[in-house]
């Protein structure tokens, strides 16, 4: 049986759901080392700064993008790397 375009959107929006409920699990990161991980939203605990070292962003690699506290920034994230601050980081579901 094949899948309908309503079935995939209902997946998709499912995983959005469960993506911005933390249902994929985070961590919490307070150091200058590089993260790798798969994840799809990145917050800010306070103001920080990252650096986005491999992204599915134009470009793919970001240097020094403020992020204010509370601020959210949303893709798929491979590789970050915070100058300041402290972020969650939200893994993809």
């Amino acid at each position: 049986m094949s899948t309908s375009v309503r079935d995939q959107s209902i997946e998709g929006v499912a995983k959005d759901i469960s993506l911005s409920l933390g249902q994929g699990g985070a961590v919490y990161v307070s150091d200058t080392t590089q993260t790798n991980g798969t994840f799809g939203a990145i917050q800010a605990v306070e103001g920080s700064v990252i650096t986005l070292t491999a992204s599915n962003w134009t470009p793919s690699t970001a240097s020094a993008i403020p992020l204010p506290a509370g601020a959210t920034i949303f893709g798929s994230f491979t590789s970050f790397t915070l100058t300041n601050g402290k972020v969650i980081a939200y893994r993809n579901v």
